[in-house]
């Protein structure tokens, strides 16, 4: 089917079905890719190819800041319960060590 591209180097930014100046002719395959219009499509051969690297980067910059936030909070967490796991081997090695002591130093019976 014919659309209409406009691009960016070979990164698709739009597709419509109409001539509109800026936009080039091309003949795609139906249905097009979800996401095409997104900018992480790049057009190889006639082809939309999805570019995956592009797609993260895009993905990344359009995060809502809620989410930035919650991605914060959670590698915040994740570094106290490292933290927590950390002090919770110490205390049990020393707790071991105090056992082993007292082993020691009990009469034979």
């Amino acid at each position: 089917m014919l659309f209409y591209l406009q691009l960016d180097g070979d990164i698709i930014r739009d597709v419509i079905q109409y001539e509109h100046e800026g936009y080039q002719p091309a003949e795609l395959s139906t249905p097009l890719p979800i996401g095409i219009n997104a900018g992480y499509y790049r057009l190889q051969d006639g082809v939309p190819v999805l570019d995956q690297a592009l797609k993260d980067e895009t993905d990344k910059a359009n995060k809502p800041i809620e989410y930035v936030e919650l991605e914060r909070r959670l590698a915040a967490s994740e570094a106290s319960y490292e933290q927590l796991a950390s002090e919770s081997n110490a205390n049990q090695l020393a707790l071991m060590e105090l056992h082993m002591m007292l082993l020691g130093e009990m009469p034979d019976a």
